[in-house]
């Protein structure tokens, strides 16, 4: 199977489905994902950068992270592969942390595999050495690896959950500094695809972090927070990488040269064939430029598109129909996945709420497209950013809104155990909700602090995006 249609349907379920948080799986509840917490009041510590959440250079070794984190599935092919063994860390994943404290096979939970885990988490360099496959199989490369990280991902948060029942705070942060350079890993991996499910690993880490801030004694983690890269996985590379999905062999589209009947017939081949992998709608083939090829009126205004793009139209008369309604077709392409890609590094709330970054089932700019309908057939090649972008700031929203509970958490401890009234008497630097560029909803409602993120525009009636954080101070003493 290509990594294409495998990696789509993985990534689309990362993306749509549920957060695991705050054990048992919560429920939405009025179209809003309440989180629960019961919070110390815990000052900053001292010195500010005493607690990390990923690794430091003082801690870093050389070497490259990605061959050493596949030698964790060599350490314990039962612990990964085993039935029995997923259903118990399946069991262990949802569990109340107050049952997890209880499990004697939960303390050293991985054995070699955490260890060479921590070992890789801790190496310097991140090569995941695939680009040149990228540029030689495009559509057709197969990434098995990238399934399997989650799968180690899941006996790391396992591990972690434990260390948190049981109050070991310093193994429960090496262990989360492991699952956030997992999660990191992917940023430099030059797939979109593949960084979704870096982003989706990330949020399960966060998971974690939410149980970890409620425990009696817990650190405060708002400089650890802050601390962590922003955006956490920036897209850029997987963006760059997909430009090559779509390989070398059509270059020769983006000249006005002739090309042989023969060789147009191969073009045409490949075409089907990335098409198919990319997009189940048989009726967009390479018999829609067949369709056309009659169409004098359709022809003549793909060749003046292609005259205004730079090529010389005397050059251009030269050519059969069929090659100038690939050349537009390309071309379009290449123009629409652009104004897409153009965004991938601009903060969300600063991307035109008009502008569709998504799949051609979305729709996709038309502005360059002279208005019409998208059309023809490498258009179905675009990249389904929007969502991606959305995951992305799913998971530095929740970054920020830790950060948030953090800095009431501080607030409360130098204010005789109460919260603000408001966020702007926090004497902290707050982050701003990354979907809107404002500052979070704050309620103070009686011993209650509630915040909740602003979703985006097109999904305000979706749970995952609004979620509600509701905190209340622990009753008992955090000194004793």
């Amino acid at each position: 199977m290509s990594s294409w249609r495998f990696l789509f349907v993985l990534a689309v379920w990362l993306l749509v489905g549920p957060d695991i948080v705050a054990q048992p799986p919560i429920v939405p509840t009025n179209g809003k994902w309440l989180v629960v917490f019961e919070v110390d009041a815990t000052p900053t510590p001292l010195p500010a950068m005493k607690y990390q959440l990923l690794p430091e250079i003082r801690d870093l070794q050389a070497g490259n992270q990605i061959p050493a984190f596949y030698k964790c599935f060599m350490e314990q092919n039962f612990l990964f592969f085993n039935k029995e063994s997923e259903e118990d860390r399946e069991r262990w994943h949802y569990a109340p942390l107050s049952t997890l404290a209880k499990v004697p096979n939960l303390i050293g939970y991985g054995g070699g595999a955490v260890r060479q885990a921590h070992h890789a988490a801790r190496l310097d360099v991140v090569d995941w050495q695939i680009q040149n496959q990228i540029k030689a199989e495009g559509i057709n490369l197969l990434l098995p690896d990238v399934q399997q990280m989650r799968r180690l991902a899941m006996v790391l948060k396992v591990r972690l959950r434990g260390e948190v029942a049981r109050g070991e705070f310093d193994a429960a942060l090496q262990t989360t500094q492991t699952l956030f350079a997992l999660a990191r890993a992917f940023n430099d991996h030059p797939t979109v695809i593949s960084q979704i499910v870096g982003i989706a690993i990330t949020s399960l880490t966060l998971d974690a972090v939410e149980e970890l801030v409620q425990q009696p004694g817990a650190p405060n983690l708002f400089w650890a927070l802050v601390d962590l890269p922003t955006p956490f996985i920036n897209l850029r590379k997987g963006v760059q990488g997909d430009r090559t999905w779509v390989g070398k062999e059509f270059d020769v589209l983006r000249k006005a040269e002739p090309i042989s009947e023969s060789d147009l017939q191969i073009l045409v081949k490949k075409i089907d064939l990335i098409v198919r992998y990319a997009d189940s709608n048989k009726e967009f083939n390479s018999t829609w430029y067949f369709q056309q090829v009659f169409n004098s009126t359709k022809v003549a205004a793909a060749r003046d598109r292609l005259a205004k793009l730079g090529h010389r139209p005397p050059a251009l008369a030269a050519l059969p129909p069929i090659q100038i309604l690939m050349m537009d077709d390309f071309a379009r392409y290449e123009i629409a996945r652009d104004e897409i890609a153009k965004w991938a590094a601009l903060p969300y709330w600063q991307t035109p709420p008009t502008l569709e970054m998504g799949s051609p089932e979305g729709g996709v700019s038309t502005r360059m497209m002279n208005s019409q309908a998208p059309e023809g057939v490498f258009i179905r090649l675009l990249p389904t950013l929007r969502k991606a972008r959305q995951a992305q700031n799913r998971v530095q929203q929740r970054i920020a809104m830790l950060q948030v509970v953090e800095g009431l958490r501080a607030h409360a401890a130098g204010n005789a155990g109460k919260f603000p009234a408001r966020l702007d008497e926090v004497k902290l630097p707050l982050p701003v909700d990354p979907f809107s560029g404002k500052q979070f909803c704050y309620e103070l409602k009686g011993a209650k602090a509630v915040i909740q993120g602003t979703p985006p525009a097109d999904d305000v009636k979706q749970p995952i995006f609004n979620r509600v954080y509701e905190i209340t101070l622990a009753s008992h003493d955090p000194r004793q």
